[in-house]
C-alpha cells in the first residue's frame, strides 16, 4: 500500500478566507510514491493520525509564537494568519510526542525546532553577519543557490560532502532542541539541517520542492518516504 503523507495548508485572507498549498508540495509526495491527504486548520491531529504514515509540514511566513521574547518585530516579518498558527502549533506537539516519520521543510523546520525547545533568528540579516543569500531580493526573481555542507548520519541518504540548494528565508534556526543534531550548515554556519535523537523527525531550510531533482534534498525525500512505508507496513 502506498503511505498516507498528511500534509498541513496556509489560509490565505484575501477578502474569503482560503484554504491552500502549492502544488509543488503534494507532488513531491506523489512523484515519490506516497498519497498526500491535505489537511486543513481546524481539523485535529488526533482525527486523521490513525489515517496516516507520516507528516509533511510545509513552509510559509513567519510565526509569532517564535518571537516572543523579541520587543518588536522584524522589518521582514509576515505573520502566518492566526488560524493557520494556531493548527500549526497543534500539529507541531503532536508529531513531537508521536511515532509518525515527519518531515519539516523551512517553516515548519523553524516552528518544530521552536516548539521542541530551541530558538531562531527573527530575521538573519538584522542579527548575524552572513553575507550568504538566503532570501529572494527580487519579487520575480529565482531562488538564490548556495552551498552547505552535508555532516551525514540520516540512513539512506546521501554521504557527507559538499552540495548547492536553494533557499527563501529570512529567519533560520539558532540554537536546535536538546538531544537534536544538526545535518547539515551553511558557509556562514547557519543550520541548514536537522534531525531529533531518533532520526525520525528531519527539518531542511531550504526547499526540495522546488528543486525534485537536487541530490541532496532528493535523497532526504526519499528517506522520508521509506520510513513512511514502514510506518504503513505496521499498520492495521
Amino acid at each position: 500500500m502506498k503511505p498516507r503523507i498528511g500534509l498541513n495548508c496556509d489560509i490565505e485572507d484575501s477578502g474569503r478566507l482560503r484554504s491552500r498549498i502549492a502544488v509543488a508540495y503534494h507532488d513531491l509526495v506523489t512523484e515519490h510514491g506516497g498519497i498526500p491527504l491535505l489537511i486543513p486548520p481546524g481539523v485535529a491531529p488526533e482525527q486523521v493520525a490513525p489515517i496516516l504514515d507520516g507528516v509533511l509540514l510545509i513552509g510559509g511566513d513567519d510565526y509569532r509564537c517564535a518571537l516572543a521574547a523579541r520587543e518588536s518585530e522584524p522589518e521582514r516579518f509576515v505573520a502566518v494568519h492566526p488560524k493557520r498558527e494556531e493548527a500549526d502549533l497543534r500539529w507541531a506537539n503532536f508529531v513531537l510526542g508521536s511515532e509518525l516519520p515527519v518531515l519539516a521543510i523551512c517553516g515548519g523546520f523553524q516552528l518544530l525546532a521552536v516548539v521542541a525547545g530551541g530558538t531562531i533568528y527573527g530575521d538573519i540579516e538584522e542579527e548575524t553577519q552572513s553575507t550568504v543569500a538566503h532570501r529572494v531580493i527580487d519579487v520575480d526573481g529565482e531562488l538564490p543557490i548556495h552551498q552547505i555542507s552535508w555532516l551525514g548520519g540520516l540512513p539512506r541518504a546521501l554521504e557527507q560532502g559538499l552540495y548547492h540548494v536553494n533557499s527563501s528565508h529570512h529567519q533560520a534556526v539558532k540554537e536546535l532542541p536538546a538531544r537534536w543534531q544538526p545535518l547539515a550548515c551553511s558557509e556562514d554556519g547557519l543550520i541548514e539541517a536537522a534531525a531529533d535523537e531518533a532520526r525520525r523527525i528531519v527539518g531542511v531550510q531550504w526547499h526540495p520542492e522546488q528543486a525534485p531533482d537536487e541530490p541532496l534534498g532528493k535523497s532526504i525525500v526519499e528517506w522520508f518516504m521509506d520510513s513512511c512505508r514502514v510506518q504503513s507496513s505496521g499498520r492495521t
